[in-house]
């Protein structure tokens, strides 16, 4: 690190800065992957380590230009930045506290986003008509989902106020337990409407089409 600061010429203490960064780089992926070891998704994974490292560069560089010598402590510059990451800092800002995609509005808030399909119960999936018009399937002919946005309406309408507000429940992704909860009905009940929804759902299309 002297020779990056007392080397002559732009050019070359560039050039010393980045090969003094390059190895550094080791040390700091060993710590962004023992920090970020339990997340999941590789994918997401990968991008929280990848974004540590840049947001570390951010750091060196700033730490040479006023005269310190990050090899002294790149443990802690590692831990500090995986740290800034797990809370939405990147090397490019602070994630939006408003936006729902961001991990800081889902972690300070309390929620999380997941795909419909992934929110369905595993051990009693929501298949059927119904599931598939709800999940975002981009191969699904324009005028099967105009039908749907018409026919799913009119057919909640026909339902009891307490089993429409039920439906609603289902087709947001809650879960079974938590549904039973709130209506006071036992985790089985509330499988067996679910499996009376789509066939009753499917008979009124059938009625609608041959009408």
């Amino acid at each position: 690190m002297n020779a990056v600061l007392s080397h002559d010429g732009p050019a070359a203490v560039d050039q010393h800065l980045y090969a003094a960064f390059v190895a550094a780089m080791p040390k700091i992926l060993n710590v962004a992957g023992y920090r970020f070891r339990r997340v999941p998704c590789p994918d997401t994974r990968e991008d929280r380590v990848c974004e540590t490292v840049a947001l570390c560069w951010v750091w060196f560089v700033r730490l040479v230009q006023k005269g310190r010598n990050p090899d002294t402590f790149l443990t802690t510059l590692a831990h500090y930045g995986a740290t800034a990451v797990h809370c939405g800092r990147g090397a490019c800002g602070q994630e939006r506290a408003n936006d729902v995609l961001s991990r800081r509005c889902q972690r300070r808030r309390g929620f999380t986003v997941a795909a419909f399909q992934d929110l369905a119960d595993a051990d009693d999936p929501l298949d059927g008509v119904l599931a598939d018009a709800l999940s975002d399937n981009t191969s699904t002919p324009v005028p099967d989902q105009v039908q749907f946005r018409c026919d799913f309406p009119a057919w909640k309408s026909r339902l009891p106020e307490a089993k429409g507000r039920l439906v609603d429940m289902l087709v947001l992704g809650h879960r079974t337990k938590d549904i039973a909860a709130s209506f006071g009905l036992s985790e089985g009940r509330i499988s067996q409407l679910r499996k009376e929804f789509n066939a009753d759902y499917a008979a009124f299309c059938e009625g609608t089409v041959g009408g």
